[in-house]
């Protein structure tokens, strides 16, 4: 049934060299059943042809609006973007994924239900050349928190995590918590002080987002010193959560934690530098005792947190094992 609900949205989605996926993505926008909502196309001086296949879209739907600028980053994007939107609500789109028709239908309903200053729904992995799995809506659930619990279910990734998609959000709040611009891991840096601001945040576990895995991507790339930017985002997470939601802390360690645990990975996923190890190991010791008794913590995460402990080959071994376990799932 189609929302009665008539508030514009603003669909937001970055595009930087995506030129084989982007028409997937736009036309995911555009079959949508809640129609009030204009789609802003940020070019991001994309080397490719994604500006020209922007334009053609525009071109043919009045609804649909082509920022084009010189490279800047996706905050930057995202940013130019929210200036000069005009919905009440805004959603951010990744343009090398793709949502469903219901995608912001749901979300509506989700916010008129529970009059929710974020509303979120969930997604799945889905590597790339694949195509989705049939939905199922038998085993729909739904959870309206506060500001703490949801904290604490973003740094778990219970039901969601820090990424922006996914998401629709008044517009205030996006407004005033603009994304850092320059860096990675931007979402990390903002999400947390996005949500710590809502009243209410009403989560779905309707599976209404795709987020393609493929070469090449944030979270893919070899690693580099500016993900430690990642690192500094938890930290500074810390001290918001020291001063304003205290009961959240134990969830924000534990991001720390897998924040560390990740970058590992990501080593050595791209070329083992020992070093690099190292200084992620004694990172992660700063909280990893009060990780192994949370009982919220994952239990893979504390096996990676012990084969850390043990040193690098055996970390090796371990995380090798986990990789391969969660491709098998995905």
């Amino acid at each position: 049934m189609v929302s009665q609900c008539n508030k514009m949205v603003s669909i937001i989605v970055p595009v930087y060299n995506v030129e084989k996926y982007l028409a997937r993505c736009i036309e995911s926008v555009i079959s949508q059943t809640y129609r009030n909502f204009e789609l802003l196309l940020i070019d991001d001086g994309s080397p490719d042809n994604c500006g020209k296949i922007c334009d053609e879209y525009a071109g043919k739907y009045p609804y649909i609006h082509v920022i084009h600028q010189k490279n800047q980053g996706q905050s930057a994007a995202r940013n130019n973007a929210v200036k000069v939107s005009k919905g009440e609500y805004i959603t951010f789109v990744d343009s090398d994924d793709f949502i469903e028709n219901d995608y912001l239908e749901y979300l509506i309903q989700l916010q008129e239900k529970h009059q929710s200053d974020i509303s979120i729904g969930g997604f799945r992995y889905l590597y790339e050349g694949k195509e989705p799995e049939e939905r199922k809506f038998d085993n729909e659930t739904e959870v309206l928190m506060d500001a703490n619990e949801a904290l604490c279910r973003m740094n778990y990734n219970a039901g969601f995590g820090s990424t922006p998609w996914a998401k629709l959000y008044k517009r205030e709040l996006i407004v005033k918590h603009p994304f850092p611009e320059g860096q990675i891991y931007e979402d990390l840096a903002t999400l947390y002080k996005i949500v710590g601001d809502s009243a209410k945040i009403s989560l779905g576990n309707r599976v209404i987002y795709y987020w393609v895995q493929r070469a090449g991507s944030t979270m893919r790339m070899a690693f580099d010193e500016r993900q430690m930017a990642g690192m500094t985002a938890v930290e500074e997470q810390i001290k918001y959560v020291e001063k304003r939601y205290p009961d959240a802390l134990p969830s924000v360690k534990y991001r720390y934690v897998a924040k560390a645990m990740e970058l590992i990975a990501v080593n050595f996923n791209s070329g083992s530098d020992k070093e690099v190890f190292n200084r992620l190991r004694e990172l992660s010791k700063r909280y990893s005792k009060e990780v192994l008794h949370d009982k919220r913590a994952k239990r893979t995460m504390k096996m990676r947190i012990n084969a850390t402990r043990l040193g690098y080959s055996a970390a090796k071994f371990v995380f090798g094992i986990h990789e391969k376990a969660k491709h098998k799932l995905m």
